[in-house]
């Protein structure tokens, strides 16, 4: 196998792509709409801790359980988290990136 062959194809390739220009507003945007999804996220983990119990040694494997809270185990309750902390986060990034855009594109408009 010639690997300087394959290495020489990457590198033109390379060459051939146009990549993307990126300043810092754009990594600024990215930074804030990740934040906030990440924050949101966390408080979606503590209300789901709010109205869902886990079975565990403190509570007595649910006996010492108030009956106005779900009781799951732990695996399904990472379950239920993961699955509405992603979604919760998704559509917070994204629209938190959306506001961002049109933000930045305002003030753009306003400069010119």
């Amino acid at each position: 196998m010639n690997f300087e062959h394959e290495r020489d194809s990457l590198l033109r390739s390379l060459k051939k792509t146009p990549f993307p220009k990126i300043n810092r507003k754009q990594v600024i945007m990215e930074m804030v709409a990740n934040g906030v999804a990440a924050i949101c996220a966390f408080i979606v983990y503590k209300v789901l801790q709010n109205f869902i119990v886990v079975k565990s040694v403190k509570n007595l494997w649910g006996l010492a359980n108030k009956r106005d809270k779900m009781m799951v185990s732990k695996a399904t309750f990472e379950t239920i988290s993961s699955i509405f902390i992603f979604i919760v986060a998704l559509f917070v990034f994204t629209y938190v990136e959306e506001l961002i855009e049109n933000y930045l594109k305002e003030r753009e408009e306003t400069q010119v």
